[in-house]
């Protein structure tokens, strides 16, 4: 089925997670072809899926999840946090979490990755 039959919901559902890939993708510097082959696809579908006109499987978001440290949340809505710390805030002892969250953002705004 082409995207274009696709009803428009589902289309520019298609198109926000590609440009969240795309945006992940340039974040880390990646090509194409480094994402393709990190997800175990062809450089020609990854192309699709950010373009909008593919979407990835669930298997393929459990592997962005866990390749990329991207949150599914995030990538299907635009809502969410990136969460790959979020284990270790929760192992640390409540005495110095706050410290610890607080070295988790100033390292994040050193490295101008923001959070949403």
């Amino acid at each position: 089925m082409h995207n274009e039959s696709k009803p428009k919901k589902v289309r520019e559902l298609y198109k926000n997670i590609g440009s969240r890939l795309l945006a992940k993708r340039k974040e880390l510097r990646y090509t194409q072809e480094k994402m393709a082959e990190l997800l175990g696809v062809s450089t020609g579908f990854y192309g699709m899926l950010e373009r909008g006109e593919k979407a990835p499987s669930i298997e393929k978001l459990v592997t962005i999840y866990e390749r990329l440290g991207t949150d599914i949340t995030y990538l299907l809505t635009g809502d969410g946090n990136d969460r790959r710390y979020e284990g270790y805030i929760d192992m640390c002892p409540e005495e110095k979490r706050y410290d610890f969250e607080q070295l988790i953002k100033y390292a994040l705004n050193l490295a101008e990755i923001k959070k949403h």
